[in-house]
């Protein structure tokens, strides 16, 4: 699973939609925009989606793929690993452990 994060500028998408070509340099010119994660969708958006993740049964990896212009590569991504640590489930839940113990008891 890819994490990766955009900015809209929703000035812009009015007037030329959301196809972009522009220079990745030139953000305010940009309809959208690759960002760090947590910087375009909050904090309450990834806890959102690593929960369903975890509902609908993923537990790989989130591969961050740094595309923000602003930031260094260590910066960016220090930045969103620290938002994933602080936001996905980290442990199996009890529930879902003594599931697995019943059915290794069978």
């Amino acid at each position: 699973m890819h994490a990766k994060d955009t900015v809209i500028n929703a000035a812009k998408c009015a007037t030329t939609s959301r196809l972009e070509n522009g220079s990745l340099l030139d953000i305010p010119a940009r309809a959208w925009s690759y960002i760090t994660l947590g910087y375009g969708h909050g904090e309450s958006w990834w806890r959102d989606f690593c929960y369903r993740l975890r509902m609908n049964g993923y537990d790989g990896w989130l591969s961050i793929e740094h595309e923000d212009v602003m930031l260094s590569r260590v910066e960016g991504v220090r930045r969103s690993v620290d938002l994933l640590k602080a936001v996905a489930p980290a442990e199996i839940s009890d529930f879902a452990r003594r599931r697995s113990e019943e059915t290794d008891c069978r």
